[in-house]
């Protein structure tokens, strides 16, 4: 079966319903995550060998009844076990079609943890058909997901955050639910031990700009400013290294959020405002290193092409979400016409 948020917090409760589940999708980090969930509902906080076996790939290649022997296998010491399997592909979706299969009432749970494989292909089915399979898909956090993962995190660590840190997190972290909790491991291990007793120390919007330097967020920067500012040349470096760190969806969510803002302070500033006033009526507010490259844009753009710009986006975003497998050849081709956008509005002003 399919499995939503609220099923599998369901499953997750209460294990014994189901023999099987898949987590694939491209937040590999959130994938790993829920496998984990899934191993403590069953096992517990314990670690006893006999009732967990891990299997790879090439195992259940290499021997076709692996799998299906070790689903059925029973305790040495009693309960239930949990068979693991990780980085699994569609090379062995008709092994484990087999196996579960086979698989006798109240046997081991499987756990089967693959990449962004794609909705569609084979060993998604494989669970979705099975009526006591289900698959799960992970997909990268949205910023309104981020903020109270963020806050829970934290707070779980002993610490308080501010709003504007809050936004400043959620908007450079979220590729990877794994990352992302490291880097707020990272973030509070800066901070230092709270004190016993002491009030929640407080993450301040300097706490988090110094100390989560990341790196996906400065190429995703760089690869919008580029296309903003019409630069094809600069859109093309940043292009490999952007792709190799941000999921393409994310990245068409980030050029529009980033238009949105500067459709707010162009507007303002066609009514009268300056860029300074304009700029600093936006919220979250800009950050410094970015204030150059939006008064740059600010002059180039009008409100018009601006709305043009963000219905690329939307359309590429939509095209992407159907056409999964190019979704990354969608989102350069949005926004080199972006960058053809910007071009037109430089020659006008010159």
């Amino acid at each position: 079966m399919k499995l939503d948020k609220s099923k599998l917090d369901r499953v997750l409760k209460s294990p014994d319903s189901i023999g099987a589940l898949l987590f694939y999708g491209p937040d590999e980090g959130l994938a790993h995550e829920y496998a984990g969930l899934a191993q403590r509902a069953v096992l517990g906080a314990g670690d006893d060998p006999f009732r967990l076996a891990e299997l790879t790939p090439d195992d259940i290649r290499s021997d076709g009844a692996r799998l299906t022997d070790e689903l059925n296998a029973i305790s040495m010491l009693g309960g239930r076990r949990v068979v693991c399997v990780a980085q699994a592909t569609n090379a062995i979706a008709d092994q484990i079609a087999s196996a579960i299969a086979a698989q006798a009432p109240g046997s081991a749970l499987l756990i089967v943890e693959a990449g962004d494989i794609g909705s569609r292909a084979e060993l998604v089915k494989v669970f979705e058909s099975a009526g006591t399979a289900g698959a799960f898909g992970c997909y990268r956090d949205s910023e309104s997901q981020l903020g109270p993962l963020i806050a829970a995190h934290l707070k779980a660590g002993g610490y308080s955050i501010a709003r504007d840190a809050q936004a400043y997190l959620a908007e450079h972290l979220g590729g990877d639910r794994g990352v992302t909790r490291s880097e707020l491991d990272k973030l509070m291990l800066y901070m230092g031990e709270p004190q016993v007793g002491a009030p929640a120390r407080e993450v301040t919007l300097a706490d988090a700009m110094t100390c989560i330097g990341d790196r996906a967020a400065f190429a995703l920067d760089d690869l919008i400013a580029a296309a903003a500012e019409g630069n094809v040349a600069d859109l093309d470096r940043h292009y490999a290294r952007s792709f190799a760190e941000v999921e393409a969806i994310q990245l068409l969510r980030s050029a529009a959020r980033h238009f949105q803002r500067l459709h707010q302070v162009v507007a303002r500033m066609a009514a009268g405002d300056t860029f300074e006033a304009a700029a600093g009526a936006l919220r979250p507010p800009l950050f410094w290193n970015q204030r150059e490259r939006m008064q740059r844009e600010a002059r180039q753009w009008s409100t018009t092409r601006i709305g043009r710009a963000l219905e690329r986006l939307i359309e590429a975003e939509a095209q992407a979400m159907r056409a999964y497998a190019i979704k990354d050849e969608i989102a350069q081709r949005a926004l080199m016409d972006i960058a053809t956008l910007a071009r037109a509005g430089q020659a006008r002003r010159t």
